[in-house]
């Protein structure tokens, strides 16, 4: 997971009161940033005029960063911000911090009101230095607008079609497209299996033994596992020569056994691949992906356990093998068809945030809520993740049902809430977060 990195520069008026002590407030400012989790990439000089913000916007335009950060020392000219901006095109953090007579709050309001004037994306923050709320607001506003940069110019590519009768999956690929500029490559079925039957054989083989050498039980057949193998070997192609960021798999009915591998290798390896055609899920987990080093756990609601406040989730053999608790996984048949291969494990514990991602032009939304996941036993045939929600059920069920939610629901391992709201106030979608709610 790469960590967001923001610019930070530090402006302030010479004929203003306390800017002597700007080296100082700089250097703390950035060191809090930094704890974080933070990349602060810090201007070579502040900004005081109009020769020193065009040299800083210089500085910037070659260093590849997420926000700009400007920390209002006094109070200052606004236009020296709009110009580094105007130079990099990237959203400002403003923070002002306290002073009665060095006008910091005055000077990040005027800032405030003149990038909502020029509809630049922005958010001003204000507490003294050293502050832990304030540099966790600036954190989560930052790693939104990072996934948000991920997300424009990310292509995913869709393999066969959705799931017949599963409606609430279908998607509006030009509002995808306008919405968070994505680009959606479309594969029919037939095209995957003809490049599957070119894959060597003993590529194949290769992989499905090394997957093999992990399970602690493989009861699925060698030529089951060579052929989803196949599989498993045409995506990585593919997302080496497209320059693929994800994958959409329409895996229902018609897959069942064949590409639960491919979808589980690939998530372990970074590659975001949801099942059963549906592309808003696999869009959630892209989201989701950047904000944890473990892989996105894809499931349903199956189990709400009101007493002790649990929910277990899971679906039908497609998690990924590092999410198995204890390294413990097994190859099986997958259920109901009783053929093919998929893997088998009760997931681990830890903090997990559970997300769900629905709609098309003019009703995208989201729904996240935070818990602990526990240890379970396989009550499920698949990939059973069961946690201790942060929040009592019911309200969570009331939200999700006045929502009008979807049944697929993506896991990450983390808590992330707070920053999942940032990026639905970025986008224009609508978040709802029960968590937050009082």
């Amino acid at each position: 997971m790469r960590k967001p990195r923001i610019g930070t520069y530090a402006v302030y008026e010479p004929d203003e009161e306390g800017w002597q002590e700007l080296d100082q407030q700089f250097e703390a400012v950035n060191q809090d940033l930094t704890s974080a989790g933070l990349e602060v990439i810090p201007a070579p000089e502040p900004v005081k005029d109009l020769s020193s913000s065009e040299r800083v916007a210089a500085w910037f335009k070659n260093q590849d960063i997420h926000l700009l950060h400007a920390l209002i020392i006094t109070w200052s000219f606004d236009h020296y911000t709009i110009m580094i901006q105007s130079q990099v095109s990237l959203p400002v953090a403003i923070r002002s911090i306290p002073g009665i007579r060095t006008g910091s709050l005055v000077g990040g309001q005027q800032l405030n009101c003149i990038l909502s004037d020029i509809d630049i994306p922005h958010k001003h923050f204000f507490g003294p230095i050293g502050n832990e709320d304030t540099v966790k607001e600036t954190a989560y506003y930052c790693m939104a607008v990072a996934i948000k940069n991920k997300l424009e110019g990310a292509r995913i590519a869709v393999i066969g079609r959705r799931t017949e009768g599963m409606t609430p999956t279908a998607v509006d690929e030009v509002e995808i497209l306008r919405l968070f500029g994505i680009r959606l490559l479309n594969y029919g079925l037939d095209e995957i299996d003809e490049l599957a039957e070119l894959v060597n054989p003993g590529e194949a083989a290769q992989v499905w033994a090394r997957l093999k050498k992990g399970a602690v039980e493989v009861s699925s057949q060698e030529a089951h596992g060579q052929k989803t193998a196949r599989y498993y070997l045409v995506y990585k192609k593919m997302v080496d020569e497209l320059g693929l960021d994800a994958i959409s798999v329409g895996s229902y009915p018609k897959c069942q056994g064949t590409m639960c591998i491919p979808i589980a290798l690939l998530n372990d390896e970074g590659i975001p691949t949801g099942c059963e055609g549906d592309i808003n899920s696999t869009l959630a987990m892209l989201i989701l992906n950047q904000l944890s080093d473990d892989a996105v756990h894809f499931g349903e609601m199956l189990e709400v356990d009101e007493a002790e406040n649990t929910l277990v989730t899971s679906h039908c053999g497609c998690g990924s093998p590092s999410l198995a608790s204890e390294g413990r996984y097994n190859l099986t048949p997958v259920r109901l068809a009783n053929d093919g291969v998929c893997i088998r494990f009760t997931s681990k514990p830890g903090p997990v945030t559970f997300v769900n991602l629905v709609g098309r032009k003019g009703n995208y939304r989201m729904c996240a809520f935070e818990g602990q996941a526990v240890p379970t036993e396989m009550v499920f045939e698949g990939n059973p993740l069961k946690f201790v929600m942060k929040t009592p059920f019911r309200k969570i069920w009331k939200a999700v049902s006045t929502g009008g939610f979807g049944h697929h629901w993506m896991t990450a391992y983390t808590h992330a809430v707070p920053i999942l709201q940032e990026f639905c106030n970025i986008t224009g979608i609508q978040g709802v977060f029960p968590d937050l709610e009082s």
